[in-house]
């Protein structure tokens, strides 16, 4: 298994976020709305760690925006519920490269989730031919005064408005 770099990790996270879009609206239970704190790991590099604030509107348009990325480049995923778990596998076409990833979602009420990932790049890209990727998300309350719906907070300080990304207001 390759150490995967910023890049790849940023790819993996959209790949997960489009293909578990695609499937939230009837295979994903709906997020709760307030604090979830996210952390990212990838095989060879630390944690990556986010904030993010959300409502029912804004949920409602991180899927849109993850069936707007898919279009034209994913096929539709095969979606597999057993009680609290998801499977999803998705083939991509990224550039040169096609992707295949399989994810596994393990829910834990509706306060929290645990994802395993593993894609596949034919041929492989930026040097690696597999990559792997665990999130482990949970809800952390309401969000604080200095947040809004829609306000992602990076690992390292950087915040920004998902609504605004997407010509919207926060």
């Amino acid at each position: 298994m390759a150490r995967i770099g910023p890049g790849v990790s940023a790819l993996l996270l959209l790949l997960g976020t489009a293909g578990g879009s695609i499937a939230y609206a009837d295979d994903f239970p709906p997020r709760k709305p307030g604090l979830w704190q996210i952390e990212m790991t990838s095989a060879g590099r630390p944690p990556q760690l986010m904030k993010m604030c959300i409502d029912t509107n804004t949920d409602a348009e991180m899927y849109k925006l993850g069936m707007s990325a898919a279009q034209g480049m994913c096929d539709k995923p095969e979606i597999h519920r057993n009680g609290s778990s998801v499977t999803v596998d998705a083939t991509c076409k990224m550039g040169p490269s096609q992707t295949t990833t399989h994810s596994v979602t393990q829910f834990t009420g509706d306060a929290a989730y645990h994802t395993d990932a593993t894609t596949k790049f034919d041929p492989p890209m930026m040097g690696i031919n597999q990559a792997s990727m665990m999130q482990d998300v949970k809800w952390a309350g309401p969000c604080p005064g200095d947040m809004q719906a829609g306000d992602m907070l990076m690992g390292n300080g950087m915040k920004m408005n998902i609504k605004q990304m997407l010509g919207g207001k926060p």
